[in-house]
């Protein structure tokens, strides 16, 4: 089977999508009547790339291999990937080449989350360009779309332009399927419903993966420990696991431990008596107590103070809590606890017990939304739909917006991207929420706080050393941001690699440079 992998090194650069075809590698110029290069190694020469995935089909198994021997001689340090859509025979079956290319781009997605993608419709038949359009449109796949002109005559060269999916003249498409597969999960048949119920969007395969995996052990009642950056929706897997197990629907309590008063921690998770401290003037059940026979989600259970932690522990061993000045009594309690902390890092900086990270059976962990790219339109979509029947309104949502959503690393994750909608819906002129419509990244009180953070002009003041320092403290930001990837950084801040090379102060991070 013709395979080679792209290489960790390479995530985050420009990659190129395309199915080879009987132009490919080279083909007879109708022009200069001599062998020139074909549509994939001409887009290759006329812009830059990291890396290429090729399609195979079974009617190009040869135009494939002839690629990749070109490509290889032409561009040494590029890497190729290989596709195989092993049962396409017939390369104009729109319904096989769509399923092959979902699947595909949503391993692509989930392997290579932060790199750039461009999609070449140059090669290939028009069912198999149709396909990828629709794929890019309905917002399935984040990429820009590629038209390669050959030369007319000897003087042009090859031209590469791209396909304009916001332009009015094309239809808005919307993905059919706002929740997740229902084949995927097929061994619990009741999860597609509450999926729906609850209102938990996305196909991306690791998402789908942790529906999965939090469904399976739900059933079997033991501790959980979900992980998760703020806002990607812990707390919405944790009722979801609850659900799903068979504990009473109404029995389910959720504690933020960073929250939690520390002399007060105690007394809040476990009851106490009257009289056990001053002020305690009557008897308190603690939540353990309150949710017996339920589940009790502790969220930021790192946060928790390390006594408290250490009395966790007994309870998740043994099943038996204390109250404060009364006697030791058993309980039934599922705990399912979250945190967005690097759990190792806490446990070697001492903030959470390593043993009691131990009583949890199984841990999960949600990917952030800039890893589910593929799932931000389904998610936009739901938002508006909800905001249009709570307020009555019909807005609709252009797809220069989509794009502009699809290419925000979102911090905040799901909940920023749901904030983001609703503003939008609010304050748009008209029915079509436009690119200009979304306040990405951007405080409602921008300017104020910029009034507080601006340095005072005074004397010796230099404002090219202060930029240069902003632009250093940024760039380094972006770094630690994007895992050490100099690539990645460059993509959330719109610059070059080279220039987080140039201007970057932070070299902690430079083994992980591809470069």
């Amino acid at each position: 089977m013709l395979k080679t992998e792209i290489k960790k090194d390479y995530i985050g650069m420009k990659i190129l999508l395309s199915f080879t075809g009987f132009h490919d590698p080279y083909s007879d110029s109708v022009v200069t009547r001599t062998k020139q290069a074909g549509p994939i190694l001409s887009m290759m020469e006329a812009k830059s790339f990291d890396g290429i995935i090729l399609f195979n089909t079974p009617g190009t198994a040869k135009q494939t291999a002839d690629t990749i021997t070109a490509i290889k001689k032409m561009f040494p340090a590029l890497t190729v990937e290989v596709k195989e859509l092993v049962d396409l025979r017939n390369p104009t079956d729109h319904i096989l080449i769509l399923r092959y290319l979902r699947k595909y781009t949503g391993e692509i997605l989930e392997s290579m989350p932060d790199s750039e993608f461009f999609i070449s419709i140059a090669s290939g038949t028009p069912s198999m360009h149709a396909c990828w359009l629709l794929i890019v449109a309905d917002g399935s796949f984040p990429a820009r779309i590629l038209y390669g002109h050959p030369p007319r005559d000897a003087v042009e060269i090859y031209r590469v332009t791209e396909v304009d999916l916001s332009a009015d003249e094309f239809p808005e498409i919307k993905p059919k399927h706002l929740h997740p597969r229902a084949e995927e999960r097929s061994h619990i048949p009741e999860l597609t419903a509450l999926c729906t119920e609850m209102n938990i969007i996305g196909d991306d395969p690791a998402f789908i993966r942790a529906l999965d995996r939090a469904a399976r052990i739900a059933r079997y009642d033991c501790h959980i420990l979900i992980c998760g950056e703020t806002g990607t929706g812990k707390e919405q897997l944790a009722r979801l696991i609850h659900r799903v197990s068979a504990r009473p629907e109404e029995r389910f309590s959720a504690v933020n431990c960073a929250a939690l008063p520390g002399e007060l921690a105690e007394s809040i998770l476990f009851g106490h008596e009257k009289g056990s401290f001053t002020g305690a003037v009557q008897r308190q059940e603690g939540e353990f107590i309150r949710t017996d026979g339920g589940t009790l989600f502790l969220d930021e259970i790192a946060e928790m103070p390390p006594g408290i932690q250490a009395k966790l522990l007994r309870v998740l061993q043994d099943g038996k809590i204390r109250p404060l000045g009364g006697r030791e009594k058993v309980v039934d309690v599922r705990v399912v606890a979250a945190t967005n902390m690097d759990l190792t890092k806490a446990m070697r900086d001492g903030r959470f017990r390593s043993d009691l990270a131990q009583r949890f059976l199984d841990i999960i962990e949600i990917p952030p939304l800039r890893r589910r790219r593929g799932d931000i339109v389904k998610l936009a979509t739901f938002a508006l739909t909800r905001w249009n029947r709570i307020h009555g309104e019909d807005k609709t949502i252009t797809r220069s917006a989509l794009e502009k959503m699809q290419t925000y690393p979102w911090p905040g994750n799901v909940r920023e991207l749901i904030s983001v909608v609703e503003r939008a819906a609010m304050l748009a002129r008209k029915s079509r929420i436009r690119s200009d419509d979304l306040y990405l990244g951007e405080s409602a009180w921008s300017s104020e706080y910029t009034d507080k953070i601006m340095p005072e002009p005074r004397e010796g003041f230099s404002l090219t050393d202060y930029l240069s320092d902003i632009r250093s403290a940024l760039i380094d930001k972006a770094i630690e941001s994007a895992g050490g990837n100099y690539a990645g950084a460059a993509r959330l801040l719109g610059i070059s690699p080279q220039a987080v090379h140039k201007y970057g102060k932070s070299k902690q991070f430079d083994k992980h440079d591809p470069a």
